[in-house]
């Protein structure tokens, strides 16, 4: 049986179009566990389009999302925030 961690995804935005998975990865590894990390890249040219997802064990996700939130990555102030699934009616 397959021992799983509890996540959330926390939405990054105001990324540089340089930034990378790794990069992203890198400036939140110090506050948890990544879980995983994902860009919205452009399909024609393959640069970031300003958004990542990060997922983290859920235990570290508070302290990530207070030391991250208005952080600076890549010259840029980064917004983190969790995601929010739609209600669905």
């Amino acid at each position: 049986m397959t021992k799983t961690h509890p996540t959330t995804k926390m939405v990054v935005r105001n990324l540089s179009p340089q930034m990378t998975v790794q990069g992203l990865r890198a400036h939140f590894a110090s506050h948890g566990a990544v879980r995983s990390v994902r860009l919205a890249t452009d399909i024609m040219t393959g640069s970031c389009r300003g958004v990542g997802f990060v997922s983290l064990d859920e235990a570290s996700n508070g302290a990530a999302l207070a030391a991250l939130d208005g952080s600076s990555l890549g010259g840029r102030t980064i917004s983190v925030t969790i995601e929010r699934k739609p209600v669905r009616t």
